[in-house]
């Protein structure tokens, strides 16, 4: 007999650990979906407040503890210097923005198709945060090869630093 109660206990025991984790999976599975959610709603507003801005270029960022200053490198494959404004709004943001126009767009007809279509063209904006207090004028840009190199100094000119205590 104390066999059957044993058995029942587990049965018991069991089904109610599966319903907890059930309900553990479900409450995950809804907070991942409204985190989601949240997410397209916030590039949704984004991309409404941008206006007609169509993609932000990749980034890299070093920042080389040994170095005075930082260092970001943006994929901007096609284009030139002049097409690339690099402006710092807002006393700390850094702003890179233009536009990549398609040469096959302007030099074909209109009954062209393309069945494939990977490269982004149109205008683009991508913003750094930099120290505040940075100038314009400590802020380093240079293109090459399709790569966009723009530094800053780790802090602003005339800023007092403390030593970690």
């Amino acid at each position: 007999m104390t066999v059957t109660t044993s058995n029942h206990h587990k049965l018991s025991h069991s089904r109610n650990t599966d319903d907890r984790f059930q309900a553990l999976d479900r409450a995950l599975a809804r907070r991942y979906v409204l985190r989601l959610l949240q997410e397209r709603r916030l590039r949704s507003m984004q991309e409404q407040s941008q206006g007609d801005v169509l993609f932000r270029p990749r980034v890299e960022i070093c920042d080389n503890p040994s170095s005075s200053r930082i260092t970001a490198t943006l994929e901007l494959p096609g284009m030139k210097a002049d097409d690339v404004r690099v402006t710092l709004e807002r006393d700390n943001l850094l702003a890179i923005s233009g536009e990549r126009v398609s040469k096959a767009l302007s030099d074909q007809s209109a009954s062209v198709s393309f069945p494939v279509r990977e490269i982004k063209y149109g205008k683009f904006l991508r913003t750094l945060d930099v120290p505040s207090g940075t100038m314009m004028s400590t802020i380093s840009a240079a293109m090459s090869d399709g790569m966009l190199l723009i530094s800053w100094p780790r802090s602003p000119p005339g800023a007092t630093t403390r030593s970690p205590q």
